[in-house]
C-alpha cells in the first residue's frame, strides 16, 4: 500500500536537518537510480523551486516531523488506490 505517502504540498523537516521542505511529487524515479522509486520530492520552504541544485529526493523514513499536511480530496483518494493499483499490478505486466 501506498497510503502513507503524504499529500503534495505538505511541509515536513527531515532528519538532522532545521530546514522545511515542501512536497512537490511523490513516488518519483531518478536519473541516478531510474529502476526505484524515491517517495517525495520536495523544494526549501518557503522559497521554493528556484534552481534544479535544490530539490531534495527522500523516503519516508528521511522524515523527522510532518509540519503541514497537504491538501485531500476524492481526487488525491483516487490517485493513491490507482498508484497502488499500479504498483501491485506492475510485476505481472513486465
Amino acid at each position: 500500500m501506498v497510503d502513507y505517502l503524504l499529500p503534495v504540498g505538505s511541509i515536513v523537516r527531515l532528519k538532522e536537518s532545521e530546514k522545511y521542505v515542501m512536497i512537490y511529487g511523490v513516488l518519483q524515479k531518478t536519473s541516478l537510480n531510474p529502476d526505484k522509486f524515491i517517495d517525495y520530492v520536495a523544494v526549501p520552504y518557503p522559497e521554493g523551486y528556484f534552481d534544479e541544485r535544490y530539490q531534495y529526493i527522500f523516503n519516508h523514513d528521511d522524515i523527522e516531523e510532518v509540519i503541514f499536511r497537504g491538501y485531500e480530496d476524492d481526487s488525491r483518494e483516487l490517485f493513491i488506490k490507482l498508484l497502488d493499483y499500479q504498483l501491485n499490478n506492475s510485476s505481472e505486466n513486465e
